[in-house]
């Protein structure tokens, strides 16, 4: 082999490893199968040199290898690509720009380009333009700051954490997570990146640093593991510092079908017969925090949203369902309120949504566009007897509902049992009569550990991180409608007495279905009694 030649295969070998370790990086960003494409870049790479060097005549062999290489390299990259977002792709005509761009540029930090692939990174954060956000840090403390930001979000995020705080203390910054409901303390910020920690975050999102007494809001996006999540950011001025809240919005889970979202298959058959009828009126219940918003979104996207115009009234949004038109609305605002529903639904759309319904002549505007139209209404609720009669009494009268009333949904957010460490014992054969399972085969319950890990075990569970649980998932009490029921209400009958004839159709209430989870394993007696005894 001449000169040229050995040179040639070198220059083959230092790509190889080049694309190689970029393949084992990139594998651990996008949250794909590491080990398998590892080996199939890995043996592109050697079938590649293999051929460059074992085959005699080189200009055959090196383009032999090179087309090996590049069907291993490209398969990864097409897999890859469909995991991740736009401006993440790689091999495509803006990545290409964007590196040449990079090459020539003689400031490469002063590119907009940002990470090309996100390879080595564990969060990327994004801006509304789909371009990652880079920011020109001053001094060594920004750049511990910015990398504290990244730590605290990454983590979050990968405790499922739906709000983060941040609060100045002397010396430190506190930080504590929002997991299921429930508030958990995280490794603090300390000095010196705790006085720069808001501002970085206030820079990420866009916001004014300098103005640290006048709150804030703004918002950015995050990628993890390929999944993109939107960061709702409020900050505001206290006496010992600045204070700051997130808000953290998993894009892929609030895109939940129905299906997805914890009902039983009867139940959601159930659901969508009575979304199916038009006109009619759907009523979703439950007490705060239970999840009500997005069931009625998973309800909405059960439309075709482009064949129907949907419109939904909200107090907030925080997640925008596509092609569905949404309108804020301030229920304290009275006839205001009122007068605003009333001019969009005189708009005929065809399903109207409403998240959390309180006002009477509000109430009233919805049981009457069921006449025409299918509405989805939310109602603050411990159960379903309770949401009738709180409806009932908004309305003045049961008879919109007996006219139109499909069914009433209630329900719950229950976790689930870690796992990893969640720990079995035999029940009680007290607790079991008591729970009607006296003639069920319960071997087996499940609990959160009450004992110490045992020493081959590590202290701190790597899957919940001592949380116990992990996730969770909606419990639901659905009661269909008849005509028979129908008539009950319309009769002012006692919601009880509707409660019960339909259960003797065979619908359950929480509590059978929380028992049932019980006994499968996926959550604990506790947790659902937690769940069910909320009210408010």
């Amino acid at each position: 082999m001449s000169v040229l030649g050995v040179i040639l295969v070198l220059l083959f070998a230092a790509v190889v490893f080049y694309v190689c370790n970029w393949a084992f990086l990139d594998t651990r960003f996008v949250n794909t199968n590491q080990a398998a494409w590892n080996a199939v870049v890995l043996a592109g790479g050697l079938a590649g040199l293999a051929a460059a060097i074992l085959v005699p005549v080189l200009s055959i062999g090196l383009p032999l290898g090179v087309v090996l290489f590049a069907a291993a390299s490209i398969s990864y990259a097409m897999h890859r690509n469909s995991l991740v977002t736009a401006p993440l792709r790689v091999l495509t005509g803006a990545h290409l720009e964007r590196f040449r761009q990079r090459v020539l540029s003689r400031r490469a930090e002063k590119a907009d380009a940002g990470p090309m692939s996100g390879a080595g990174r564990e969060i990327i954060f994004m801006g509304f333009d789909d371009l990652p956000i880079r920011l020109e840090l001053r001094s060594p403390a920004e750049r511990r700051a910015l990398a504290e930001v990244e730590r605290v979000v990454h983590d979050a995020i990968l405790r499922r954490a739906s709000t983060i705080g941040y609060l100045a203390r002397p010396g430190k910054g506190e930080v504590k997570y929002r997991i299921s409901g429930e508030t958990h303390a995280a490794a603090d910020v300390e000095r010196p990146a705790a006085d720069h920690f808001p501002a970085i975050i206030k820079r990420l999102a866009g916001l004014d640093p300098a103005e640290t007494r006048k709150p804030q809001e703004g918002r950015v996006r995050a990628i993890v593991a390929a999944q993109p999540y939107e960061l709702r950011i409020k900050t505001a001025g206290t006496i010992k510092g600045e204070q700051v809240a997130v808000r953290v919005i998993d894009l892929v889970t609030s895109q939940m079908r129905l299906e997805e979202l914890g009902f039983v298959p009867a139940q959601v058959e159930a659901l969508k017969e009575a979304l199916g009828v038009r006109p009619g009126l759907v009523v979703l219940s439950g007490p705060q925090d239970s999840g009500l918003t997005t069931t009625l979104h998973a309800c909405l996207r059960h439309f075709d949203r482009y064949v129907n115009n949907i419109i939904v009234f909200e107090s907030h949004t925080d997640v925008e369902i596509e092609n569905v038109q949404h309108f804020l609305v301030n229920q304290e605002d009275g006839p205001v309120a009122a007068a605003e529903v009333r001019s969009h639904i005189r708009m005929e759309p065809d399903v109207v949504g409403f998240d959390a319904v309180a006002q009477p002549e509000i109430a009233a505007l919805l049981a009457e566009a069921a006449r025409d139209h299918t509405v989805v209404v939310g109602l603050r609720a411990p159960d379903p007897t309770q949401a009738l009669a709180r409806l009932t009494a908004l309305l003045g009268s049961p008879r919109p509902l007996a006219e139109r009333l499909q069914i009433v949904v209630n329900q719950r957010l229950v976790r689930f049992l870690c796992p990893a460490c969640k720990e079995a014992y035999r029940p009680n054969p007290d607790f079991l009569r008591k729970a009607n399972l006296g003639s069920a085969r319960v071997d087996l319950l499940y609990r959160p550990p009450t004992r110490p890990p045992a020493q081959d075990k590590p202290a701190v569970c790597p899957r919940c991180k001592n949380e116990r649980y992990v996730g969770r998932t909606g419990l639901f009490e659905v009661m269909p409608l008849d005509t028979v029921a129908r008539e009950m209400i319309g009769r002012a009958a006692p919601p009880a007495d509707i409660r019960t004839y339909i259960r003797k159709s065979g619908a359950r209430n929480l509590q059978e279905l929380g028992l049932q989870m019980v006994i499968e394993g996926r959550t604990s007696i506790e947790e659902v009694l937690r769940a069910i005894k909320e009210t408010t």
